[in-house]
């Protein structure tokens, strides 16, 4: 895998609002980790466990009703990619894979996202938000995606 394709999403095919339509997509602000012509992998900014990565579409689609088959299983095999490659990265122990569909489900943003978060024998499991510095989230966002380039 490799970060060569960096094409911008149409903007006919985002969302004024959305954050991750402008902030991610179009501002490009975000520590990234791969990305192609169809999706975007990038450390959440509030994550659970340091390396938690959110997956998105490169186009608007709200939740899992809404999504585009040839985009989801994009998605779904780009998880099956990253997911040993963040293990390594991280030395990890265990990882979780989760989807949330609207707000009573705890979908924060709504622009489907898939997440990644790695788990530590080592401590409890908890669904509580961590905060890391900027040095922290460029150190693990640059060992993942040394990981991914190697591929």
């Amino acid at each position: 895998m490799n970060m060569d394709n960096r094409e911008g999403p149409t903007e006919k095919f985002l969302k004024k609002g959305c954050v991750f339509c402008e902030k991610i997509l179009t501002q490009r602000d975000g520590y990234f980790i791969f990305e192609d012509e169809m999706v975007l992998a990038f450390l959440d900014h509030a994550p659970v466990e340091m390396g938690h990565i959110l997956i998105i579409p490169k186009r608007h689609f709200q939740d899992i009703f809404d999504i585009d088959e040839g985009y989801y299983l994009k998605i779904q095999e780009t998880a099956r990619t990253i997911a040993p490659l963040l293990m390594k990265a991280t030395g990890a122990d265990g990882l979780n894979i989760s989807q949330n569909n609207g707000p009573c489900a705890n979908q924060r943003v709504m622009h489907y996202h898939l997440h990644l978060i790695p788990r530590f024998c080592r401590e409890r499991i908890s669904w509580e938000r961590k905060k890391f510095t900027h040095g922290e989230m460029l150190e693990i966002s640059s060992r993942i995606r040394e990981s991914v380039a190697q591929e």
